[in-house]
């Protein structure tokens, strides 16, 4: 162990993270990527919160749906529940969009947001706008 990760709490890191989580719980993450047309992954700079037409993520209600950020040009969805999350975004350089999820239950719970992101996502998708003709 060295010296500078000790610097702030004085812990092992380690230690202090499972300090922490038997404090105010562990989480579960994880990335999938899924393949994605062109098409597919211009459609994310267009989404809306209001392609989302779910209520519910993998059984509690869906708290926000964010769609936009600063400083994010390739777009994405955000959803959040009061027990976990997902987000998806098309990656930059390869023909796939990239999903994060986390939960704050256990791994199946987690499992089950996975799932219902790619029904969520693909039906935002769906109904994104085209993006305009580019100008050659």
């Amino acid at each position: 162990m060295t010296a500078w990760s000790r610097a702030v709490t004085g812990a092992d890191p380690g230690k202090y993270y499972r300090d922490l989580a038997s404090r105010y719980g562990f989480f579960y993450y994880d990335r999938v990527d899924n393949p994605a047309t062109p098409a597919q992954k211009a459609a994310f700079k267009n989404l809306t919160p209001e392609a989302v037409t779910a209520d519910v993520l993998a059984g509690d209600h869906i708290l926000h749906k964010i769609t936009h950020c600063d400083g994010n040009p390739t777009g994405g969805l955000k959803v959040v529940t009061g027990r976990g999350w997902f987000a998806a975004r098309p990656s930059g350089t390869e023909a796939k969009y990239k999903v994060y999820a986390e939960s704050y239950i256990s791994q199946e719970h987690l499992e089950q947001i996975f799932t219902e992101a790619g029904e969520i996502v693909a039906e935002a998708l769906a109904k994104a706008p085209a993006p305009p003709p580019q100008i050659k």
